[in-house]
């Protein structure tokens, strides 16, 4: 029974996802996304939207949505060379960050039948602004 107990507490504690809880108005949070190959960090807002903040091209250093209309970012900082940092946490930061990798996903050959290859852990982390 006691091993039976263990193992769901592992697998519990395996497939959870990441989340941090911060107090409105915390300045300076940096986003504990530690990753050397960045190309953008992605977010899910808790009211569904999802936007992108770019390290490059025409929208650099700002969030946009999926329609790519720019939205105010002005509360965001990059810091090099691979954090976003939060200059005052608001209610309206709430959501589910992660990062665009600057490498491409690679393509798996084709598997035999009966061959299953299990996705890769989670990169991202969920931010709930209390």
């Amino acid at each position: 029974m006691k091993t039976l107990i263990l193992l769901l507490a592992l697998s519990a504690v395996s497939l959870a996802q990441i989340g941090l809880a911060v107090p409105a108005d915390t300045k300076d949070f940096e986003l504990p996304i530690h990753a050397s190959d960045v190309k953008a960090f992605t977010r899910k807002l808790k009211n569904g939207e999802s936007q992108t903040w770019n390290l490059s091209g025409p929208n650099k250093g700002t969030w946009v949505d999926s329609k790519g209309k720019k939205i105010p970012s002005t509360n965001f900082i990059f810091v090099a060379p691979s954090t976003l940092k939060i200059k005052k946490v608001t209610k309206g930061d709430a959501g589910f960050y992660d990062y665009i990798s600057t490498f491409a996903p690679v393509d798996p050959a084709p598997l035999p039948p009966g061959v299953h290859v299990d996705p890769g852990m989670p990169t991202g982390f969920d931010l709930t602004v209390n």
